[in-house]
């Protein structure tokens, strides 16, 4: 099997061009909008509590856009930045 390897979030966003923003996340928002939609239905029909719906679509969302990279790091962005790409 192949690896595949992905540069991090900080850094493909840091290179990003402000006209290929949209283009790049407009995939990311329509996957999250279907998934919330499912959570919230599994809220209404009581497969889930409020509070587990909640944590569910902040998870989902934090693996999407990358909540690790940009906020819960021991040192910023712009710390990441000034590194060589890593590749994982």
């Amino acid at each position: 099997m192949t690896e595949t390897t992905t540069t991090s979030l900080v850094h493909q966003y840091a290179a990003m061009k402000p006209t290929e923003f949209g283009k790049n996340i407009e995939p990311k928002w329509q996957v999250a909008g279907k998934l919330v939609k499912q959570v919230q239905d599994s809220v209404e029909q009581k497969f889930l509590t409020p509070l587990d719906g909640a944590r569910l679509i902040s998870a989902i969302t934090a693996s999407l856009f990358g909540y690790d990279e940009f906020i819960l790091r021991e040192f910023s962005p712009e710390t990441l930045l000034s590194a060589p790409p890593s590749r994982r």
